[in-house]
């Protein structure tokens, strides 16, 4: 094993320790270095979404225009004088209607048909997928955003933030930049006492490298965190947000854009699409979720002249069957859309919609890999090697404005 390997091992092996998390809580808004704060405001900005449990694409993006879709769902298909038509023959769910005016704007795409081939109906396993951007490599520790973060373009540490509160997304995981996880960027608030109990940290670890990440973070995260303070003390346009905690962190979002904050990726996570049972109730709200936060985030950007900055992506893990269950809801499945909304992204439908003639097993047919995805993101977005960081060329899909 080569030094940089035995260091790389060492860290990573201290970031996964109990130590490492009380670190983070404490250090790591550290990571909006002062490098990175001076970056360019030109700078793009990923926002993801992650649509965690399994979101019903068949029922998001919806097919009005074919009978085998009312055929597979008696009782959970949607009419289509409910829904905002993108077309003549498909729409968005009802409770999407907010984002009527980013496609009104040409700022949204809906990229039909995405998954993998052999899909695997796992949480767990499928998830993994994703965020690894991988299929095969088994040992998955680092994800497709850590990755390209190591690999920024302008060669600075520019981090990415996770608002969420719960563990870090393996997509986020990478090795050079720590990316923090937090609640709200509130959690941010870095005040004496805490620096020093960190550094009192950094004293007792047995590790050199280890240590001397600990000091350098606590030091930078006292004088970044005044900055983010400031940025969340102005309230203004919160009155147009929905009283969600997706709304919430978006706004958050777009005032740490304002402020100039230089974090290229911001990830957000909405849970609680595994609808088994009794789907329509739960999904409506859901997506009344999604739908009002991304349509509050893109008018106050849009306001702000922000949003040619900013590109938004949602993923889930699979979609689920075509035909509903017993229970009045939906099992796991495989093929579903991705929404995108920004100032980048080329107006309109990408790709066809999967035909309910011709299913996987029950499931919609894929057309498009994700990876496809990531590597136009990488390539036209973020300005990384999608290759470099997916360890394959993957075409692109016409959903950015080059």
């Amino acid at each position: 094993m080569s030094c940089s390997e035995k260091r790389a091992l060492d860290r990573r092996s201290f970031l996964k320790s109990g130590m490492a998390a009380s670190a983070a809580a404490l250090a790591l808004p550290a990571l909006f270095s002062r490098a990175a704060l001076a970056a360019a405001e030109s700078d793009r900005v990923l926002v993801l979404i992650q649509l965690d449990g399994g979101n019903d694409g068949l029922n998001t993006v919806i097919p009005f225009g074919d009978d085998l879709y009312y055929k597979a769902r008696p009782s959970l298909g949607i009419k289509a004088g409910q829904l905002t038509k993108l077309d003549d023959h498909i729409g968005l769910h009802p409770a999407l209607a907010p984002l009527r005016a980013a496609w009104d704007d040409s700022a949204l795409s809906v990229v039909q048909g995405v998954g993998y081939p052999e899909p695997n109906r796992s949480h767990f396993t499928s998830t993994d997928i994703w965020q690894t951007a991988s299929t095969t490599t088994p040992d998955r520790w680092s994800g497709w955003v850590g990755r390209a973060l190591d690999r920024d373009a302008a060669g600075r540490e520019v981090p990415g933030l996770q608002l969420d509160g719960g563990p870090l997304s393996l997509a986020l995981v990478g090795e050079k930049v720590v990316v923090p996880s937090v609640a709200d960027a509130n959690g941010f608030r870095v005040d004496a006492g805490r620096r020093d109990l960190v550094l009192q940290m950094a004293k007792r670890t047995r590790k050199a490298d280890n240590a001397e990440f600990i000091r350098r973070s606590a030091a930078q995260a006292y004088n970044t965190s005044a900055r983010i303070e400031r940025a969340l003390k102005d309230s203004a346009g919160r009155g147009a947000y929905p009283q969600t905690p997706l709304a919430n962190r978006l706004w958050q979002v777009a005032r740490l854009i304002e402020a100039r904050m230089s974090s290229r990726v911001y990830a957000l996570r909405l849970s609680g699409f595994d609808t088994h049972s009794r789907q329509g109730e739960a999904h409506q709200a859901l997506l009344a979720e999604l739908g009002g936060a991304l349509g509050a985030f893109h008018t106050d950007l849009k306001a702000k002249g922000l949003d040619k900055r900013v590109l938004c992506v949602t993923y889930s893990e699979f979609g689920r069957r075509v035909k509903e269950n017993r229970s009045l809801g939906t099992d796991h499945g495989a093929a579903a859309p991705m929404i995108v909304m920004g100032g980048g992204a080329r107006d309109g439908i990408v790709g066809r919609h999967p035909r309910l003639d011709d299913l996987d097993d029950g499931d919609l047919r894929f057309h498009t890999d994700f990876r496809q995805v990531y590597a136009t993101i990488l390539d036209r977005w973020i300005g990384v090697d999608s290759t470099a960081v997916l360890g394959s060329k993957f075409k692109p899909v016409n959903f950015i404005e080059s």
